[in-house]
Formats: C-alpha cells, structure tokens, sequence
C-alpha cells in the first residue's frame, strides 16, 4: 500500500504515546518523566505538521498541468533561483535530446519551498488545507468531531504554544526577575488527553479530504 499523510501522522502519535508509556514507569530521576511528556506533545503536534505536509505534497503530485493547481498553490511564491535552475536544465537537456520532464522539476522546486512552510497553528492548517484543494475544511472537520471551530482553534493554538514553549525556551518558565531556574509543569495526564486530542483530530481531517469537497 501507498505511503498516506495518515500514515505520517499515526507515527508521530504511536512515538508519542511510547515517551508517555515510559514517562509512567519506574525512573531513576523524575525529571527524566517530565521531559518524556514534553516530547509527547512535542510529538503530537508534529502530528499535525507531518500529515499537513505529506498531503499537499500528495495534491502537488497529482498535478499534470496549469488547471489542476489549487487558486493558493497556484499562487505560491517560488524563488527566480528556481526557475532558473529550470531553464538551465532545460537547455541542457535539448542539447542532449532527452526529455527534462519539466512538471517533475515545478514539483520539486515546490516541495523545496514548503519544507520552510509550518503547519501546525488552526490558520496554518487552514492554509495547508487550502494548499492541498480541500474546501472548507476546518468547518466540516469540526462537524466530523461534534465541536465548533472555535474550540479547535483554541485547543489547538494552546497545544502549539506549549510546543513552542518546550521547542524554543526549553520549556522554562518566564519571569520578570529571575532567581532561580523552574520549568513550567507537564503532567501525565494532561499531555496523555492532549495526544488523545490530536489523534482524534487529524483522523477528523482524514475523513473529510477522504470524502472529497462538497457539490
């Protein structure tokens, strides 16, 4: 079978769920427990990204010529040194009469560009949504769920921000006048609910790019 965006997706949750199953066992230290759960959750929103990712590179793939591009592909900011490099690869190959197979050479230079892209925010999602065609997306996924959008947008934005938090500031905690150092608190639980969270999300989402958009 097809390597699938899901697949991508219930890896980095199966990953997640193995830090939280050790996070709970016997540890020598309990620090060890605690960073076990940030990179649980740190995980599970990669959840998110790597199944965004790996469908648009999906939908980009499907593409054999100007029409089939979603209007906000279409409009995705490439670098000249790209198209450059096309051109040249152009001339080379009519000089040495073999086919380019240009469409593979747009693909990949598109690919390069959203490897610098995150997907991982409610209004990032909804952009890799839009990127790989599906209408309405978050609307139909929060039917698929039984919630509003709202409660997406903001559950998910939290989990984002803690990610970030455990990511960017190794997960220290802000002070005005520091005097000593302190983490910000990650228990079991709540990052055991969160993962749970993010599972159930993404297979929301999978149902709705599998339904395909609305008539």
């Amino acid at each position: 079978m097809p390597f699938n965006p899901i697949n991508a997706a219930n890896a980095c949750v199966r990953r997640a769920r193995r830090f939280l199953a050790l996070a709970g066992t016997k540890l020598p230290d309990a620090k060890i427990k605690t960073d076990l759960r940030r990179s649980a959750l740190v995980l599970a929103v990669t959840a998110v990204d790597s199944y965004m990712h790996w469908l648009v590179y999906r939908r980009i793939s499907e593409v054999r010529r100007e029409g089939d591009l979603p209007k906000i592909l279409a409009k995705l900011e490439i670098p000249f040194s790209d198209f450059a490099s096309l051109a040249d690869a152009t001339i080379r190959a009519r000089r040495e009469d073999r086919d380019l197979r240009p469409w593979v050479q747009v693909k990949n230079a598109v690919q390069r560009r959203l490897l610098k892209e995150t997907f991982q925010s409610y209004e990032q999602v909804g952009q890799a949504l839009s990127l790989a065609g599906i209408e309405k997306g978050w609307s139909r996924t929060a039917d698929a769920l039984g919630i509003k959008t709202d409660d997406i947008k903001t559950r998910l934005n939290q989990l984002v921000h803690r990610r970030n938090q455990i990511v960017h500031e190794g997960d220290i905690k802000r002070a005005s006048r520091p005097q000593r150092l302190q983490y910000n608190d990650v228990g079991q639980d709540e990052v055991s609910a969160d993962v749970d969270w993010i599972a159930q999300l993404v297979t929301a989402i999978e149902q709705v790019v599998a339904a395909g958009n609305p008539p």
